[in-house]
């Protein structure tokens, strides 16, 4: 079978048995099943396993740095004196919850996880001001998925630099500003989105220290940016190093819960990678397919900056998961005529696009605000959508730069 349609047919086939069987099992099924239709043989299974290695091998030890790092913030409430910290340099609620999303999202390497820790906090912190929890709950999503698409070392940033042979220090220093337009575009948006009448909640001060909080918080990325800024220091600049060493520096911090937070971490970390080298096995039969090539072809009449960004915005409709879309489009994409620092902000657009139904950051949020379907739409799918759009135009600019 041709390898556009088998996979177009396979991308159908992921968005329909993804909420049944989850992304892992989904995703190698697909794996497989696009080699069959795609004609190749012996060789396939060996893709596979390239390909689940791939991402094992680059996102095992960032992941679980992340997931350590989460159950501190949540087991030592850490996150409460994060958002005290930032309410107290503005009284309004949504830069605050879309500023906790932002940054939260970063070291936890996850929108998903990052909402899941803050949801209480921003919760009780939204009720207490005008406009209601709703909309503070929507801006942090929607923050969450900023960084985490843009920002290195996030797994989008860190597949895209990997795939692509883009600098880290180049994709953040491009990266970094366009985040900072759509946290502004993020915030005109959710301020016209309908509100509640505020309701008085009892104040609780946080217990932990400042310090204790935003230590932890701050120590990878500043060992990040200190790797990249000094040729004596660059292996502290790796993401794997970096999230390791905050790890252990969170653990040393909770001595009476290490073991709680290392069980939780391995658990979840577990379920996490799984999910990527699902993602990694589909990306690497589809790379070595030669669709890439065929796609160029068939979207030759699209202008040049267009065709990457629809087949991320595609992937992203498909089947949900960002990091599977940037991961696909960063593989399928690797041989396009393009700088990869442009490639890789376009794909990155197209991550925001269509997060609709197969998305489960969808479902998440549904279910703790409870928000109907067209609220839903107008609180994260349109909205994000809308920064997918300005990360579009603000690629295009610097292409012409």
């Amino acid at each position: 079978m041709d390898p556009l349609l088998a996979f177009l047919a396979v991308i159908i086939l992921v968005s329909l048995i993804i909420p049944r069987l989850g992304p892992f099992l989904s995703l190698v099924i697909s794996a497989i099943l696009f080699g069959l239709l795609a004609g190749m043989g012996q060789e396939l299974t060996g893709y596979v396993a390239e390909g689940l290695g791939r991402i094992f091998s680059s996102l095992a030890m960032v992941v679980f740095g992340g997931a350590v790092l989460a159950e501190y913030l949540r087991g030592t409430k850490a996150t409460d004196r994060i958002v005290a910290d930032l309410l107290g340099l503005t009284k309004r609620s949504l830069p605050v919850a879309g500023a906790a999303g932002y940054l939260i999202s970063l070291p936890v390497m996850c929108s998903i996880t990052a909402y899941m820790i803050l949801e209480p906090v921003v919760s009780s912190l939204g009720k207490q001001t005008e406009g209601g929890s709703n909309r503070a709950l929507f801006m942090t999503a929607a923050c969450s998925v900023i960084s985490f698409n843009l920002i290195y070392p996030s797994p989008v940033a860190v597949s895209l630099s990997s795939t692509l042979n883009v600098p880290p220090y180049d994709l953040l220093a491009r990266g970094f500003p366009v985040s900072l337009l759509l946290f502004l575009l993020t915030y005109l948006i959710m301020r016209h989105l309908p509100g509640e009448p505020a309701r008085p909640v009892q104040d609780h001060p946080p217990k932990i220290g400042r310090a204790r909080a935003w230590i932890p918080l701050a120590f990878p990325m500043a060992l990040i940016l200190l790797g990249n800024l000094h040729e004596e220091t660059k292996m502290l600049g790796n993401p794997s190093l970096a999230l390791l060493l905050g790890a252990l520096l969170c653990l040393a911090l909770a001595q009476e819960k290490v073991h709680e937070i290392i069980h939780a971490a391995s658990r979840r970390s577990g379920v996490i990678l799984l999910d990527l080298c699902g993602a990694g096995a589909f990306g690497y039969v589809v790379a070595q397919s030669g669709l890439g090539e065929e796609i160029y072809v068939h979207g030759q009449f699209l202008p040049l900056l267009v065709l990457p960004f629809l087949i991320s915005a595609v992937l992203q409709l498909a089947q949900g998961s960002r990091v599977v879309t940037a991961v696909v489009a960063a593989q399928i994409l690797a041989g396009y005529p393009l700088d990869g620092l442009t490639l890789a902000l376009l794909i990155s657009a197209g991550a925001f696009m269509f997060s609709y139904i197969s998305d489960p950051y969808f479902w998440l949020i549904k279910s703790t605000t409870g928000a109907n379907m067209g609220e839903m739409v107008k609180g994260y799918t349109l909205p994000l959508s809308l920064l997918g759009l300005a990360a579009f135009g603000a690629a295009v600019v610097y292409s012409m730069l």
